[in-house]
């Protein structure tokens, strides 16, 4: 570019030579008029410049006599250089600041809108339809909406997305590798509710993919509306439903599912929902399907999933949709379907494989919301085994010893405290609800806790703050102590939660494998008085060093907990995660026992254990009952807690009636009627709990007979305000005693022991 000269003072570039990031002598792009840079000479930029002068000066004195020359110099400058000119220069820092602070401003505005129209679109639950704003006085986009709308009888709307005939919108179709399609910039306004799809705009078989069946996903049936608009842009994955109703079932979710906050870093979820759908980060479709039918359980805004109603149903059966006859699939079976589909297809092209994961575990959690427990087994184990290729199981320096051509891990590094955190609080989400199912279950798990190499997660207001703690300050899974230490800054409820599944996998471990051990001649399983030809099944397996001690890690977990959190229900506040803790050290005694128990013998120490294990869940419910609380929402484990404690005192009923204890087998029959009445309210909402409630009834049935297989109209006893005994020391009936601690000490009834 041409240099201005340096000798002028009102020249625009010295006027600006106190800017300490710009040379004085340099000008900006089309500053020099059009006569330099036609010539290629140097111009300062000045009205007229320098150069144009003296070539006007030469030009007049070298004329030639009768030429006619301008008294002035030809100098032109571009309008923009010559508003630039004048304009003075912006360093570039304060540049940056000034339009950082706009973006700011802009970013804030733009979530105030947003946070007034989703509050305004929840607040009408019914929109009606109002004309579109451009479509006054174009009649090509009349008729182009005339197509996307059909105005039914009953003043709804039916509107059909993917129509390939509408010229006017387009979705087109995108391979299962991609979840989005790339094509972005073409966005039509179209009308859109939060009101759910009608029933029947998902049908599909149960065998199909949802893209087989195209009325799944073709018409939504939109309520009516006061006119809020949403622009639906061509990216938009064409399966999932309105970004209004998408963003309504994520908010449920985060509000009501005890680990969404768990299984997400809820700030850096919610920011990569605000991008466009094409951007990298934005959540994975099989992601956002699996959050949908999750979340759907939460919200009245669409249909659930029905119960099987065919007379001849099994509630024992794991295989439930053989019962299910031939009704369409429902909101949130379309959406699993879609997820299922979305994660195989981007598992085997390797991509988004942490959200794959994410996406599993929460597909697993609604498998077995909805008792289909063939499913949920699958899910769980595929999420767990899934982790290892992702190197979530191990963390450094415990890795192999051996050299390997791959990498430990599938994933890049993390970038961010948050991130790694993140991963690690998926894999133990994994873990837990992989060992928590298989509670119901004597299958082998799909991850050996010896091939478990990994630090447990940081507090969860650390986690939200993306605060670093370091390895010194924390605890590993291999710990010795693991169980019984709990040091008081790295200790909350999740911390406890994922700790009681480790004591439920260790209780398992035990089961399954003491007979192979027994035969592989373990010294932990023989008993001082065994012979060496003696077989397993004639000599008592509690008296077995390995026994005791798991016994005795079992006995001591629950008493190892701080003092704060030895009480998940406070007042009437509960923590779903310190209750689930609690009832997990509980269910661990009645899974160690209960094959040894032999109920009326009074010398069974296994029957005492199992009984004031299952009295002390019924303790923990009649405490959350007495609250507000919604017990659905405590958790899936806490209804199979309910339910195996259920079993046993139909045990003890059953042990009543026989001994013709009238007083007993009232307070018994009390106890297992409150237990079956609790699930079958939480069954209204959580298909798990009404499964849990028949295979209760048919168990009643089948000990006590049809007489105590009614629910009597004294439900329940009294719901209990804490731990405090009667004046003979025996809470309402169950065969404990309190001690100074809150703990449950001695037994002190005479039935069954």
């Amino acid at each position: 570019m041409p240099k201005a000269s340096t000798t002028s003072s009102n020249s625009p570039a010295s006027s600006s030579s106190k800017a300490p990031f710009q040379s004085a002598h340099i000008l900006r792009r089309n500053q020099a008029c059009h006569q330099c840079r036609k010539r290629k000479l140097k111009c300062d930029a000045k009205r007229p410049c320098s150069t144009c002068v003296r070539s006007h000066t030469y030009a007049v004195a070298h004329a030639p006599a009768g030429t006619e020359l301008s008294p002035n110099p030809e100098c032109t400058f571009d309008e923009s250089a010559e508003a630039d000119n004048q304009e003075p220069y912006e360093q570039p820092r304060s540049r940056f600041e000034r339009l950082e602070s706009r973006i700011n401003e802009l970013e804030a505005l733009l979530i105030e809108k947003n946070k007034a129209l989703r509050d305004k679109e929840l607040m009408s639950p019914h929109l009606t339809t109002k004309a579109h704003p451009t479509s006054s006085g174009d009649p090509h986009m009349i008729t182009m909406m005339n197509n996307v709308f059909s105005v039914q009888s009953n003043g709804s709307v039916q509107l059909d997305q993917f129509n390939p005939e509408l010229s006017g919108i387009d979705f087109p179709h995108y391979p299962h590798k991609n979840s989005m399609d790339d094509s972005v910039g073409v966005a039509h306004s179209m009308e859109t509710s939060l009101s759910a799809p009608s029933q029947a705009s998902h049908l599909g078989s149960n065998t199909s993919s949802p893209d087989d069946n195209p009325s799944t996903s073709n018409a939504l049936t939109l309520s009516s509306s006061p006119g809020s608009f949403e622009v639906l842009s061509q990216s938009w994955p064409k399966t999932l439903p309105s970004p209004g109703l998408v963003r309504h079932l994520i908010d449920a979710f985060f509000t009501f599912h005890a680990h969404a906050n768990i299984i997400f870093h809820t700030p850096t979820f919610m920011a990569s929902l605000s991008l466009p759908p094409s951007h990298p980060k934005f959540p994975n479709v099989a992601l956002l399907h699996a959050i949908c039918a999750v979340g759907s359980m939460y919200t009245g805004a669409v249909e659930h999933v029905p119960p099987p109603v065919a007379p001849d149903f099994e509630p024992h059966d794991p295989f439930p949709d053989k019962w299910r006859g031939e009704r369409p699939d429902s909101f949130a079976e379309v959406h699993v379907k879609y997820a299922r589909t979305a994660i195989e297809g981007a598992v085997y092209m390797g991509e988004n494989l942490f959200q794959l994961i994410q996406a599993k575990i929460i597909l697993c959690w609604w498998y077995w919301a909805h008792a289909k427990w063939s499913e949920a087994h699958l899910s769980a184990a595929q999420s767990l085994r899934l982790v290892v290729p992702c190197g979530l199981n191990v963390c450094p320096p415990f890795h192999t010893i051996a050299s390997c051509l791959r990498a430990p891990s599938l994933l890049p590094p993390a970038k961010t405290v948050a991130e790694d955190e993140l991963r690690r609080n998926v894999f133990w989400l994994a873990y837990a609800i992989e060992r928590t199912h298989g509670c119901g279950n004597s299958w082998a798990m799909m991850l050996d806790d010896q091939d478990i190499s990994q630090l447990l997660p940081v507090r969860s207001d650390q986690f939200e703050q993306g605060v670093l703690v370091l390895p010194d300050e924390r605890q590993w899974s291999h710990d010795k102590d693991v169980l019984l230490r709990h040091p008081e800054d790295q200790t909350d409820p999740f911390i406890l939660y994922i700790k009681s599944t480790i004591l439920l996998s260790r209780v398992k471990n035990f089961n399954l494998r003491f007979r192979s051990k027994y035969h592989a001649g373990d010294p932990a399983t023989l008993s001082p008085s065994t012979n060496a030809v003696e077989d397993a099944e004639f000599f008592d397996v509690r008296k077995t060093p390995a026994f005791i001690e798991i016994d005795e890690l079992v006995a001591a977990f629950l008493a190892s907990f701080p003092l704060h959190l030895k009480h998940p229900v406070r007042g009437h506040l509960v923590h779903s995660h310190l209750f689930t803790a609690c009832i997990a050290s509980h269910l661990a005694n009645i899974l160690l026992h209960e094959t040894h128990a032999v109920v009326g013998r009074s010398t069974c120490t296994s029957s005492r254990k199992i009984l004031v294990a299952a009295r002390a869940i019924l303790d923990q419910l009649y405490q959350v009952s007495a609250t507000s609380y919604e017990i659905s929402l405590l958790g899936l484990f806490s209804l199979m807690g309910f339910f195996m404690a259920g079993r046993v005192l139909v045990r003890f009923l059953h042990v009543a009636i026989d001994y013709k204890s009238e007083e007993q087998t009232a307070i018994l029959r009390a106890e297992v009627d409150f237990i079956r009445t609790t699930l079958a309210k939480s069954g209204e909402h959580v298909p798990l709990a009404h499964r849990y409630s028949k295979m209760l009834q048919d168990f009643v049935l089948q000990l006590c007979g049809e007489e105590y297989a009614v629910v009597t109209g004294l439900t329940a006893l009294p719901p209990r305000d804490g731990l405090e005994p009667s004046r003979d020391g025996v809470v309402y009936g169950a065969p404990y005693t309190i001690g100074p601690g809150g703990e449950y000490e001695t037994y002190s009834t005479s039935l069954a022991v």
